[in-house]
């Protein structure tokens, strides 16, 4: 098994040298390549303006190409000036444009303006969607009674440092857009919708929102979120490529994240459907809420809200949410990936996660946090890790009638396996208790990798030569160092505690160079904890064996 998963794991270091782990910035600029690509072919048919007949024009005035019209006959729309607007705060900036918010979306620009991102693309495009605009709201629906252009122009109706909000007059309906910046990173988007129309009306209202996809996925995962009543659905690029997905009715609240970072939609009241699909070309990811179908008396106006959370995933502020209140609102924090151990995972993360902030108050920095993180794990587990070193020299003392038992029963395995278990209950020894620490640590050092791989935090912040605790280190000086400090740590260890002379050398070579190869391409902030970890290991083994050899010095002098 050891010698499988070696393999496989050089499998992966060749595979990664063959395909390297592109930067954020290549991402970035990937992603705003593409997006120019689209964007070119898109602009040529409806970027310019609306000419006095009605119709959109290219930027050379000429009218729009045939087939892409965004108007129906007879539309009343009067000419629109497209206009973008900056709304925000000391938080999050939002650059809102009035061109066809209901087909390619209120937003030209997601800027977030926390100090922590200034200088790297996180800053000024943290999904990734490298120009293409994202937000949209429209009614495209065949339970929707009244048509509104697919790329109608709205006019800007009010905007001021904080909010917009934008109004179309169509056939029989005038709709109404406003969008607001709250506090922190989160917003709010209100859609009113007035029937003109002599009678009833009814229609379905449709907020979709996307994150790109980009290269290099398999590091950072994209997702189209959607909260049912019960849990919280992910899906990824690979899971929509043969179509849409789609959850309902009951969805509290849907949206798109990455490992940081997460633009979620909360309706006041739950949507009927949740739908994540993919785009065309694969690029993005999308995720779309639609409402229940809603009716309107004539000369009546009906209003949809929904709060808007836009920005990194730090659970204290998903956790404070309050820009709509609804049982959804309350959830948030959900989109946080904890791990594979469930709750256990998701408790144990925000432990860690509590006391790593504890300590970053205490010293201001987050790599000398990790490690008094890292000290206090140690002295949590520190009985079980006695035990298991008691544990080790019991098993030591018992070696020679080991032996003489499998020499004894050599051509009988059950009789053999019978000698040793009442060997093992004469002299009070449990071979399972050395596991014991391991198995304990296991649950903590999985939540520690995931809490280290989710905590937007350490995004960005830099520590000794390490530029980034949330990325691997760009010269591998740690993960070799681990690797050179467990050869010392196994050389440590008594060799019955590992069998026989050849598992010995496996496990004081192989083990080491295999943690060694996994180490790679983990986060740093890991490699910190483990660093730190078994150095503190060597210390108490060090002492422990001291101790030991004077007391069998003593033992033998008296």
């Amino acid at each position: 098994m050891i010698v499988a998963v070696a393999l496989c794991a050089i499998i992966y270091i060749v595979f990664d040298f063959l395909q390297p782990r592109p930067t954020p910035e290549e991402l970035a600029e990937a992603e705003r390549a593409k997006a120019g690509l689209l964007a070119g072919e898109d602009e040529g048919k409806v970027a310019g303006g609306v000419d006095s007949a009605g119709e959109l024009t290219t930027d050379d005035g000429a009218p729009a190409p045939d087939g892409d019209s965004p108007r129906d006959a007879g539309d009343p729309t009067p000419d629109v000036e497209i206009v973008k607007h900056e709304i925000g705060n000391d938080y999050l900036a939002l650059i809102v444009s009035n061109r066809s918010p209901g087909s390619d979306g209120l937003l030209d620009a997601i800027h977030l303006l926390d100090a922590q991102f200034a200088g790297h693309t996180t800053a000024t495009d943290p999904f990734l969607l490298g120009g293409l605009r994202t937000l949209e709201v429209s009614f495209a629906d065949e339970a929707t009674e009244f048509k509104l252009p697919k790329r109608a122009a709205y006019e800007v109706r009010q905007v001021d440092d904080s909010s917009i909000t934008l109004g179309y007059n169509g056939d029989g309906v005038e709709v109404e857009e406003t969008l607001q910046v709250l506090e922190g990173y989160q917003a709010l988007l209100t859609v009113r919708v007035t029937n003109r129309s002599g009678h009833s009306q009814d229609h379905r209202l449709h907020v979709r929102t996307r994150i790109g996809a980009g290269e290099g996925s398999r590091y950072d995962i994209r997702r189209g979120l959607c909260r049912t009543g019960e849990d919280v659905e992910d899906e990824d690029t690979s899971d929509v490529e043969d179509g849409p997905i789609n959850y309902g009715p009951g969805i509290l609240w849907g949206g798109v994240d990455s490992k940081y970072f997460a633009s979620l939609i909360v309706p006041k009241e739950p949507s009927a459907k949740c739908e994540i699909s993919a785009s065309d070309d694969k690029g993005q990811v999308i995720q779309e809420l639609t409402s229940a179908v809603t009716t309107v008396d004539d000369g009546e106006t009906t209003t949809h809200v929904s709060g808007l959370y836009i920005g990194p995933k730090s659970l204290d502020r998903l956790q404070a949410f309050a820009a709509v209140e609804n049982e959804g609102a309350s959830t948030l924090a959900e989109a946080i990936d904890w791990g594979l151990l469930g709750g256990l995972s998701e408790w144990l993360g925000k432990l860690l996660l509590g006391l790593l902030r504890w300590f970053y108050g205490l010293v201001a920095n987050w790599g000398i946090s990790i490690v008094l993180l890292t000290v206090l794990v140690k002295l949590i587990t520190l009985p079980l890790t006695l035990k298991q070193m008691a544990s080790m020299k019991r098993m030591k003392e018992i070696q020679p009638d080991m032996a003489k038992i499998k020499e004894k029963y050599a051509d009988d395995r059950a009789k053999q396996t019978q000698e040793m278990q009442a060997l093992f209950a004469r002299s009070g020894v449990n071979p399972l208790a050395g596991c014991l620490p391991m198995v304990v640590q296991l649950p903590i050092w999985f939540a520690l990798y995931s809490m280290l791989s989710a905590a937007v935090e350490l995004v960005h912040v830099s520590f000794l030569w390490l530029p980034d605790l949330t990325q691997q280190d760009p010269i591998y000086a740690l993960p070799l160092a681990l690797g050179g400090l467990m050869i010392v740590q196994n050389r440590m260890m008594p060799t019955s505690s590992m069998g026989d002379e050849t598992q010995a050398k496996m496990m004081r070579w192989v083990m080491p160079i295999m943690f060694t190869v996994f180490m790679l391409f983990l986060p740093s902030g890991l490699g910190i904890y483990i660093f730190a970890n078994i150095l503190l290991s060597i210390v108490q083994t060090a002492v422990q064996v001291g101790t030991s050899k004077k007391s069998e010095a003593a033992t033998a002098a008296s």
